[in-house]
C-alpha cells in the first residue's frame, strides 16, 4: 500500500462541491481527507481515481446538484453517499425522497448533528475512523 492509500485508509475521504472552500480547512483540521476543486472537470477525475467515503451538497439553488450530479456521471452513486445541505432555502426540495440522497443536514450545522449523520451513513469499516477523528478533535479544542 503507497503512503496515499495509507493515510486515506486512517481517515474519511470527504468529497466538498467546487463552491465550498470556505470549509475545507474546518474539515482538513478535524482530520478528514478532502477532495476539492474549483473545476467540476477536476472534481470528476478524483471522484473516478479515489474511493470516497462521504460527500456533502451544499445546495446554491433550486437545481443545483453538481456533487450528485458528478458522482452519478462517474457511476458511484452507490457507493459514496451524500448529505444534503438545503443552504438555498432552508427547505428540503419537495421531491427530496427521489433525489439520491442519504439524508441531510441542517443549517446552521450542529457538530453533534452532523457527526451523529455521518455515522450512520458510513460503512462499518469508517465508524471507528469517524470516532478517532471527533475524540482527537475534541481533545484539540
Amino acid at each position: 500500500m503507497d503512503e496515499l492509500q495509507e493515510r486515506l485508509s486512517k481517515s474519511i475521504v470527504l468529497l466538498l462541491p467546487s463552491y465550498l472552500e470556505g470549509m475545507i480547512e474546518h474539515w482538513t483540521w478535524m482530520g478528514f481527507c478532502v477532495i476539492h476543486s474549483y473545476y467540476p472537470e477536476v472534481l470528476e477525475a478524483e471522484i473516478k481515481e479515489y474511493s470516497i467515503d462521504l460527500a456533502i451538497e451544499w445546495q446554491h439553488g433550486p437545481d443545483d446538484f453538481q456533487v450528485r450530479d458528478l458522482v452519478r456521471k462517474c457511476g458511484k452513486e452507490k457507493e459514496v453517499p451524500i448529505l444534503f445541505t438545503c443552504n438555498w432555502n432552508g427547505r428540503l426540495p419537495p421531491n427530496f425522497s427521489n433525489l439520491g440522497y442519504r439524508d441531510y443536514l441542517n443549517v446552521p450545522w450542529s457538530v453533534d448533528s452532523v457527526m451523529s449523520k455521518f455515522h450512520e451513513v458510513l460503512p462499518e469499516s469508517k465508524k471507528p475512523v469517524l470516532k478517532d477523528l471527533w475524540e482527537k478533535a475534541e481533545k484539540r479544542g
